[in-house]
């Protein structure tokens, strides 16, 4: 079963069982909150997890994600190589030269702007996720305006759809390896 639909069946019936605890204990201020929360929190997290996507495939696509985790884990520890294995004295005047030119490089270059820095991370500042903030804030409001909302009951459905999806993707991830191993 694709991971898509796990996540949905489970947001699904947790929804199912919200609506069927607030029937039956007769609290009409806790399944609203719950449900524009639970709704808005959703959105937001579907959004998020649509744009990462969407940046990691144009990233792919445009060839920018080049480098290996082992190269980017050395170029982390070891920006400028000054604990290469060979020749630790050459490398390390030579790297100390490198050095000093790129800071006097970096403190000539401008500074980049707001606008360019939000071109490179789209997913930051993806319209989806903007809506979908949008919409959780016109919930809250909403709910304020008609002086009905509840805060236990607004948090729980707030912060109840990103256990859930974790949870699923820690399960399926569990899943799958013991799968594998299986076989």
């Amino acid at each position: 079963m694709s991971i898509k639909i796990k996540i949905i069946n489970t947001l699904l019936i947790v929804d199912i069982g919200i609506v069927i605890f607030c029937y039956l204990a007769g609290e009409r201020n806790w399944f609203f909150n719950s449900q524009v929360a639970y709704l808005s929190s959703i959105i937001i997290v579907l959004a998020s997890m649509y744009s990462y996507a969407q940046m990691v495939k144009t990233g792919v696509e445009n060839e920018i994600i080049t480098t290996s985790n082992d190269e980017l884990l050395d170029k982390i520890e070891d920006p400028h190589g000054l604990y290469d294995d060979n020749n630790p004295q050459q490398a390390l005047e030579t790297k100390n030269d490198e050095i000093m030119t790129e800071v006097q490089d970096d403190n000539t270059e401008d500074k980049i702007s707001t606008i360019e820095a939000m071109k490179k991370n789209k997913a930051y500042v993806s319209f989806y996720r903007i809506g979908a903030y949008a919409i959780l804030v016109l919930g809250f409001l909403y709910l304020q305006n008609i002086k009905i909302f509840h805060m236990a009951s607004y948090m729980f459905g707030l912060f109840l759809p990103p256990v859930l999806i974790a949870s699923v993707f820690y399960f399926g991830s569990k899943t799958s390896k013991e799968d594998n191993e299986n076989n």
